[in-house]
């Protein structure tokens, strides 16, 4: 921390310039916050010790914050203040892709500034872009306290005849937002999920017109007539219609889907129906009374509400500036849509009672069994002769339709798992609101959770080694020969060690493609509900010529339910087989190990070797196939957890309960995490 001496003595020298009136006041301005800006952002006590001075220097002298007021005043006349009233901190509405190319560009190539318009003076003054770090870490009283230090309410007549010129383009600001969000409000996007948008009683078309009534009145007002209050109550009402119709829209996009261009589009509706609420409640502390009034707390409400709107522009324009904030905030409300659908299909993945998890167990069998074929086919594949790009296509083929086949039947892989129930549990979370019954209906459902993972994941291996053992012995007495060379068997037992490979790193890869693979599954149902695929195919006249009404409709449907569960699984064998490609192409060390193929080639191995191994290979391999297992659930589980938490902007603060529930419950009864009881 610099020595207090000398901030204040930087303090005082850029409030020293306040009483050069022939200065320019935005270099004065930018001379000052650059002397109260800390180094670290981050650092509140540094930035409200030194907001704490300023206060201080300015009501310990008349002169000073008198000269301080002027220049502050004197920034407002002669600059078009329209665009930053209506513009800062709002997104434009070029879109996200062209938004983000923006700022881009900006970062190699600054935009040019133009000292005419005050929002870019604004810039220039605060442009660092963590400036709202520290300034939204100084506490609000401390703020107000900055504020009617000035004694803005004891302006002389030049700096009142500012004040009227500024509430003047604080109108037309409102003006054009209200024109914008009437426009917005149209927009097809909305209409198409919202129909009754697109009528003569749309609030956004109100608000509209309303709003352009509030403005006619109040410039009466400023000329010397009567108050427009009864348009400013009015104008709050239509503004709360409209943001009920926002919430149904987005309520609707849920069920419905959504897109990267409607999530854009309501971002800038509802900060437009923000800063419009906040512009016509600055200009209502006008016409309240004559000059400033006290609220209840004994804050003058018009410095509160001025507090929070430029803690909006200062905030609205650091993150305008910056690439990640733009794409985490946009892609994580359309994030929270996607891993929505896959919350609902992770229902699918948790057996509550004996019957569920009795059929868990008996699908994850069925899907071994395929499996043990799948490794199999693979291994035949890897003896043909075919370019590296082809081995990938191989294998990829093999291993989407494989899995698309294991959807098909209804069985159970067990890695698909933790991407979809991930989900469903950050969706419990969510709704946590600090009640213990909350936190243990958590606990129960991932005990749930964990008991049905193991019944999946035990139904693969226990049929998918056997299998595989019985099908590489078959095949070795009718050809007469082992179905794969010692070495290539004993590089396949060696693949499997924890210690003498890089199973777990590989295991770990294969933990990304399958939460990748859960997000391509959402994204897919998503993308089935926005784009209505169910009425698309039912109008496809070719399709009902070629398969007929009937089959039409069962077709449709089929794959209106199931088509992000088929894109989900394809994409993850294309991912899971092309790792290894990419690997031998680059040379780096990457490839993925995925548990239930890793217990087929185990199997296959094994036989191949006509069971004559080394325990402790035997032993080593069966740990890696335990640990790929576990790393497979691990990594899944937790980049979904993560993408389903952000989506959602909840944390949860109560671990230390839920584990404490969950380790009494493994103490007294630890049965459950692996076997359901009777009464269930």
């Amino acid at each position: 921390m610099p020595p207090i001496n000398a901030t204040r003595l930087a303090l005082i020298t850029a409030l020293g310039t306040m009483s050069d009136e022939t200065a320019d006041p935005l270099e004065q301005f930018i001379g000052l916050i650059d002397a109260l800006r800390p180094a670290n952002a981050n650092n509140a006590v540094l930035a409200t010790a030194r907001f704490t001075m300023l206060c201080e220097l300015i009501e310990a002298d008349e002169r000073l914050r008198v000269a301080f007021r002027r220049r502050l005043l004197a920034l407002f006349p002669g600059r078009k203040q329209v665009s930053f009233f209506a513009d800062s901190g709002i997104l434009p509405n070029t879109g996200f892709f062209s938004e983000l190319w923006r700022r881009i560009v900006q970062r190699v190539f600054p935009a040019i500034t133009d000292t005419s318009y005050l929002k870019d003076c604004v810039n220039l003054i605060f442009h660092r872009r963590d400036d709202y770090l520290w300034l939204e870490s100084v506490p609000t009283e401390l703020k107000l306290r900055f504020w009617q230090s000035l004694g803005l309410a004891v302006a002389d007549s030049g700096d009142e005849s500012s004040m009227i010129e500024s509430l003047a383009q604080m109108l037309d600001a409102g003006d054009i937002l209200a024109i914008r969000i009437g426009a917005m409000g149209l927009e097809p996007e909305l209409v198409r999920l919202y129909p009754r948008i697109d009528d003569h009683d749309s609030p956004f078309l109100a608000l509209a017109a309303e709003a352009q009534q509030f403005s006619a009145g109040y410039r009466k007002y400023l000329a010397g007539g009567e108050s427009p209050n009864d348009d400013e109550r009015q104008l709050h009402v239509l503004i709360d219609q409209c943001r009920d119709v926002i919430l149904r829209i987005r309520s609707r996009a849920a069920s419905v889907g959504t897109s990267l261009t409607l999530t854009y589009l309501l971002r800038r509706l509802v900060q437009s129906l923000a800063r419009l609420e906040l512009l016509i409640a600055i200009l209502a502390t006008r016409h309240e009374s004559v000059g400033m009034e006290l609220d209840d707390r004994g804050d003058y409400k018009s410095i509160t509400l001025w507090v929070e709107f430029l803690g909006q522009v200062i905030h609205g324009e650091g993150l305008r500036q910056g690439i990640r904030s733009h794409i985490s905030r946009t892609i994580g409300l359309l994030a929270l849509r996607v891993t929505d659908n896959a919350s609902r299909a992770g229902e699918h993945y948790i057996a509550a009672n004996r019957e569920e998890y009795f059929w868990m167990l008996r699908s994850a069998m069925y899907a071994g069994c395929l499996v043990a074929f799948m490794a199999l086919l693979k291994l035949y594949s890897s003896q043909a002769t075919l370019p590296p790009l082809g081995y990938a296509l191989a294998y990829s083929m093999n291993y989407s339709f494989g899995f698309m086949l294991i959807h098909v039947m209804h069985w159970t892989l067990a890695t698909k798992q933790p991407a979809m129930t991930a989900s469903t549990i950050a969706g419990v979370i969510s709704e946590i609101r600090g009640r213990m019954k909350d936190v243990e209906k958590l606990a129960t459902l991932i005990v749930d959770v964990l008991r049905s993972q193991f019944a999946a994941i035990a139904g693969n291996v226990l049929i998918a080694i056997p299998t595989a053992m019985a099908l590489s012995f078959a095949i070795g007495k009718l050809t007469g020969q082992p179905i794969m060379s010692a070495e290539k068997a004993t590089q396949s037992l060696h693949e499997l060690s924890p210690i003498d490979s890089l199973a777990l790193f590989h295991a770990g890869i294969a933990g990304v493609c399958l939460f990748l693979g859960g997000l391509i599954s959402g994204y897919y149902d998503n993308l089935a509900a926005y784009e209505r695929i169910r009425e698309r195919i039912e109008h496809a006249k070719w399709l009902r010529a070629l398969l007929g009404e009937a089959h039409l409709k069962k077709f449709a449907t089929y794959l209106d339910d199931n088509l992000g569960a088929l894109a989900g699984n394809f994409f993850l064998g294309i991912m899971l087989a092309m790792v290894g490609t990419i690997g031998y192409l680059t040379g780096l060390p990457i490839d993925v190990r995925h548990v239930t193929l890793s217990s087929a080639n185990f199997g296959l191995a094994m036989a191949a070797l006509d069971f004559s191994v080394d325990p402790i290979v035997i032993a080593k391999s069966l740990v890696g196939i335990a640990l790929i297992g576990f790393l497979n659930l691990a990594v899944s589980f937790s980049l979904a957890l993560w993408v389903a938490l952000r989506a959602r902007g909840v944390g949860f603060g109560q671990s230390g309960t839920l584990l404490s529930i969950l380790f009494n419950r493994l103490i007294n009864d630890g049965r459950q995490f692996f076997w359901p009881a009777r009464n269930l």
